[in-house]
């Protein structure tokens, strides 16, 4: 596994322009910008005309100054109105299409990633980090820029009404500006520190939920506990910290307001003291005042929400990096048009020099593979652990790309074919079958390709069903051996937890069945069953897909000696090929596994 990557110091503007752009670009930013100076603007606005209307108001036109201040309260409430639908739909956009990158990425990456990186990782960048980018930027965004314009607003006016209070306030700029940027590097890099030590937490989750069984059989509870109270300290100790900080600011801008305030009152004091009474310049100072009482609280919150926007972005600079992960081939290319409609129908595959590893730096697990497999046979296939059985499946699928070599099914390249096409001809029946939940239809026919008397007729095939009256309510999967499956919408559980082995396994050959693949690869699918299960399960692929050809990678020898051929791998290589009464007879390495496993029983 590979360890998360940390981010230091600033966020680079170009996660601002990927957010910006998933948002909707220049022209949406200039809207909600404009929308929110205008909405500022008309608000000074509105306490200007009161102070105009103090000083003009008569008793003849006091209609005429009311019908004014309410429409341009009307105005403030329709700027308001729209600002907000504005920036919200900006960023349900922006929300939407980061998620759907990340989503599209994430199915379509390589095998190597998942290889390299935990679950827990992942999930914290749908969970947290999805979360964060949903629920937080748009919020955060929106009040940093309001608490700009207020600031901004508020000290306009106050050097409009007293123009030294523009020189005197230099100072104060510059320490407020400081104390932002130390504030915004230490609240930055705290708030990376709380993401990272998140994810070590989901991972931990997880794998306790999957062991559960075994961490109560071995009483494990205490140590998990152990290691989850250590985890939460470290996650709980940047948390703790980002709480000091913001009260560490808050001290010092509340002197920066209050700083502000005594000369906003001052100014306007010594401006009538040597330029004498103006009955206008008192409504004007009465502005300029009530604008700077409110800046404590503005400039306060300016900083934390200038804070919080570059802590937030660090969770769409973590989805972005993964959304510059490297994909998997092409789902679907020219080639495809150019197939058969019946591609592939006879199922022969055949491997040209084919090297494989599974990741830049390791060793190669297939050196070199020149073997032809001919249609429609039943090949087994032996080895030791770690000579490269799976590693076949593994580059049929093109779940790993080539080193080297290529790969023919039916005369075809498989490189030139789309992913889309190549995998939906290949059945794979796994060691571990997987179910999903939801239904016994859904599992096997999730797209609803198929009609509910095709799902009965290969249910019957592979044994599970034993009433072939499909169309009757009351038909049951009475050989799974649970009364209460009454039909194909009867549930299944997470992982088929109320099915046994066999049982899943059945199912798993009978989606198989209903797919009509012309090449089916069983890896070790029977190695965690009984004997009799086992040889059912041989009898159904005897049976059942016979105009198949079937790859059996085998955990059990008795299981393939029915085979026509058998392929004996060996540290990446074809070690032996040919019948199993031929490679008997002449001995080697498949003589020496049969009478290994004579000897075992």
């Amino acid at each position: 596994m590979t360890i998360e990557e940390r981010s230091t110091g600033h966020v680079g503007i170009d996660v601002y322009l990927y957010w910006a752009r998933a948002a909707g670009g220049v022209w949406v930013a200039f809207i909600i910008i404009l929308a929110f100076v205008a909405a500022e603007f008309i608000g000074v606005l509105s306490k200007w005309w009161l102070t105009y209307w103090s000083a003009h108001g008569t008793e003849n036109n006091q209609m005429y100054f009311l019908g004014i201040y309410g429409l341009i309260n009307l105005m403030t409430v329709v700027g308001l109105f729209l600002r907000i639908i504005f920036i919200l739909m900006a960023g349900l956009r922006a929300s939407r299409k980061i998620y759907s990158g990340l989503l599209q990425i994430i199915m379509h990456a390589p095998m190597s990633f998942f290889d390299t990186t935990p679950i827990g990782r992942i999930i914290n960048r749908f969970g947290q980090d999805m979360y964060t980018i949903d629920s937080q930027i748009v919020t955060t965004l929106r009040s940093y820029i309001s608490t700009i314009l207020s600031v901004v607003s508020a000290l306009v006016v106050n050097a409009g009404v007293s123009p030294a209070f523009t020189i005197s306030i230099i100072p104060l700029v510059f320490y407020y500006a400081a104390q932002q940027k130390f504030f915004t590097m230490t609240y930055r890099e705290l708030k990376r520190l709380d993401s990272v030590s998140r994810s070590p937490i989901y991972a931990l989750l997880g794998e306790t939920i999957d062991g559960v069984a075994t961490i109560r059989a071995h009483a494990g509870e205490a140590s998990l506990t152990l290691r989850l109270e250590n985890m939460l300290d470290v996650q709980q100790n940047a948390y703790y910290l980002l709480c000091v900080a913001q009260c560490w600011l808050a001290i010092r801008l509340e002197l920066v307001g209050t700083l502000i305030i005594t000369l906003a009152c001052l100014f306007p004091i010594w401006h009538h003291e040597y330029f004498g009474a103006d009955p206008k310049f008192a409504g004007l100072a009465g502005i300029a005042i009530s604008y700077a009482l409110s800046i404590t609280q503005s400039l306060n919150w300016s900083v934390r929400m200038a804070s919080d926007l570059e802590a937030s972005m660090i969770s769409v600079e973590r989805v972005r990096s993964y959304c510059q992960v490297e994909s998997e081939a092409s789902r679907d290319t020219n080639e495809d048009t150019r197939l058969p409609e019946s591609w592939p129908s006879g199922g022969s595959i055949v491997f040209k020099n084919a090297s494989l590893r599974y990741r830049p730096g390791l060793p190669r697990v297939l050196k070199g593979l020149d073997i032809e497999l001919p249609k429609r046979s039943k090949i087994g296939v032996v080895g030791r652990t770690g000579a490269g059985k799976s590693t076949l499946m593994v580059s049929l699928l093109r779940i790993v790309e080539l080193d080297s070599g290529k790969i023919f099914i039916d005369g075809q390249d498989t490189l030139k074919i789309g992913l889309t096409k190549l995998r939906s001809n290949i059945a794979v029946i796994p060691q571990d079958p997987v179910l999903f939940s939801g239904t016994i239809r859904s599992n096997l026919d999730p797209f609803g390709d198929f009609r509910d008397d095709d799902i009965f007729t290969v249910l019957t095939r592979v044994g599970l069903f034993t009433n072939t009256k499909a169309s009757t309510s009351t038909d049951s999967l009475s050989s799974l051996g649970l009364s209460q499956l009454q039909s194909l919408h009867d549930i299944v559980k997470e992982g088929g937890s109320n099915f046994s082995v066999g049982q899943r396994q059945l199912l798993v050959i009978a989606r198989a069945l209903l797919s009509g693949a012309s090449i089916v690869i069983m890896d070790e699918a029977t190695a965690a069953v009984d004997a009799d299960t086992d040889a059912r399960i041989q009898k159904v692929m005897r049976s059942e897909f016979a105009d198949a050809t079937c790859i059996t990678i085998a955990h059990r020898i008795n299981t393939i000696m029915d085979s026509d051929f058998i392929l004996v791998m060996d540290n990446g290589k074809a070690a032996e090929f040919d019948t199993p009464k031929k490679l008997i007879a002449k001995g080697g390495m498949f003589r020496d596994l049969v009478q290994a496993a004579s000897h075992e029983h």
